[in-house]
């Protein structure tokens, strides 16, 4: 294809997708240039190896103007259309929660660290499931990063995998994903809808988490029924600015990082993306069409055209991520020097 066949690809803002793509560049250029891209996706992909990448992204990391930036992905990139032409996208988001380190009043929730020498095994075996962990199998007091003051920002910052929470003492820390316990994950959504508590054309994060505070006894036992555990790392002097760090290891970047199935695109990856996203209130519609990185991953991330757009921190990304669920096309942009391959 052609940059003049990508709706909207004039319109967007470059600059911001080159520091997305730069930070994944970081990366890139220390690769050996025989390895593939991402050693998840191995070399069979149409991405190329790492030696395809690492004169454009020598390039990115050295000042580009900003009305360059533009320039920059024309001249080393060409966009590739993929097989299957449309797909599913949905969003996630850093939620914010309110948290202390020790356990007293309010805060009886603990986000856990791995316990020492853990190794995540297929299938979880032999690793105690959510329940089980919840109902001591491992110690909290000695694995306990920090404790919630919800049982249900808890849960979700599982499912998100990172989050944001602001002490008594108005420091705010964040949790990074550190490892998972290798069970299966089991969404709590479609639960719902098989009980028919949440009609399916309803479900959002919104309307689970309305669902589960109105019913925490209940919400509580839901929960339960997902045995995929997730562990933590604490971080300290986050910058406000940049998102969490993603499957790659680079701090994400809100509306250009997107989370993708490894099996088929590999961690830096760039594509054009076109969707539409829910205003975060809910009643319209908003076109998206961006420049966008592969930095993150996730287990529900499945197939060729299927993302997972980070929306940001906070408040108003929550709204739109947790409704976010359209249609949408992902268009490859490779290296000139394999692209026609």
């Amino acid at each position: 294809m052609s940059f003049a066949d990508l709706p909207g690809w004039a319109d967007d803002d470059h600059a911001a997708a080159l520091a997305a793509f730069a930070r994944s560049c970081t990366r890139i250029v220390k690769l050996d240039a025989a390895a593939p891209l991402d050693s998840k996706t191995g070399t069979s992909s149409i991405h190329g190896r790492a030696g395809d990448w690492q004169p454009a992204c020598a390039a990115a990391l050295q000042p580009v103007a900003p009305g360059s930036a533009r320039g920059f992905f024309e001249h080393w990139f060409l966009p590739v259309r993929l097989p299957a032409e449309r797909g599913l996208f949905t969003g996630y988001y850093e939620p914010e929660m309110r948290g202390a380190l020790t356990r007293h009043g309010v805060y009886q929730t603990p986000i856990l660290a791995p316990p020492p020498g853990f190794v995540m095994r297929a299938g979880g075996a032999g690793f105690p499931t959510r329940s089980e962990i919840e109902d001591g199998a491992l110690d909290h007091g000695s694995l306990a990063l920090v404790w919630l003051e919800s049982p249900v920002d808890a849960f979700f910052l599982h499912v998100q995998g990172s989050g944001r929470v602001r002490l008594e003492s108005g420091e705010t820390v964040r949790l990074a994903f550190a490892a998972k316990s290798g069970h299966e994950y089991t969404s709590i959504g479609k639960i719902l809808i098989d009980r028919g508590a949440i009609p399916r054309e309803e479900v959002s994060m919104q309307t689970i988490r309305g669902w589960m505070e109105a019913n925490p006894a209940e919400g509580r036992n839901v929960m339960r029924r997902n045995d995929s555990y997730i562990f933590f790392r604490i971080l300290r002097n986050i910058d406000p600015e940049l998102g969490p760090p993603g499957a790659e290891q680079v701090n994400l970047t809100p509306r250009r990082s997107l989370a993708v199935d490894r099996a088929h695109h590999p961690l830096g990856a760039l594509f054009w993306l076109t969707t539409r996203h829910p205003s975060p209130d809910g009643g319209s519609e908003v076109p998206f069409a961006h420049l966008v990185v592969a930095q993150d991953t996730g287990s529900a991330i499945k197939g060729v055209q299927r993302g997972d757009i980070f929306f940001g921190s906070g408040d108003e990304p929550g709204e739109i991520a947790g409704r976010m669920k359209a249609e949408g096309e992902l268009v490859a942009l490779l290296p000139k020097t394999i692209a026609p391959r």
